[in-house]
């Protein structure tokens, strides 16, 4: 879920930036809220299938949310720096469903050592 909340957050600055920018009605931006928050959950199914697929990565909720605003912010980079244009929507979709796959496999955990220095291990 906070990997979802990650993502979503970045993706709804992109959205209510474009909103606000443009004169529309309240119900277009209400519509436009809720493709947003439907649409932003296909990529974090990536996660979910790495789960499925015995990923034994593990993360803390604070790293999981803040994957998600990694991913969000590349996926954006793509397009702002025209990797990809606005009819390549699907490979900017496949690349952050991919990279949410790999967040599967990532392991980040911090232990607490006795002399009070954090490792990660």
């Amino acid at each position: 879920m906070y990997l979802y909340l990650g993502y979503l957050s970045v993706q709804l600055y992109a959205l209510m930036t474009k909103l606000l920018e443009s004169s529309i009605p309240f119900s277009a931006i209400i519509f436009s809220t809720i493709v947003v928050l439907i649409w932003s959950f296909i990529p974090v199914i990536g996660y979910w299938l790495a789960k499925v697929f015995k990923a034994n990565g593990k993360a803390g909720n604070l790293t999981l949310y803040a994957f998600g605003l990694c991913v969000g912010l590349i996926e954006n980079s793509l397009f702002y720096f025209d990797f990809l244009t606005q009819k390549q929507m699907s490979w900017g979709i496949l690349i952050a469903f991919a990279l949410f796959f790999i967040c599967g496999y990532i392991s980040i955990n911090n232990t607490k050592h006795q002399d009070g220095d954090i490792k990660s291990s």
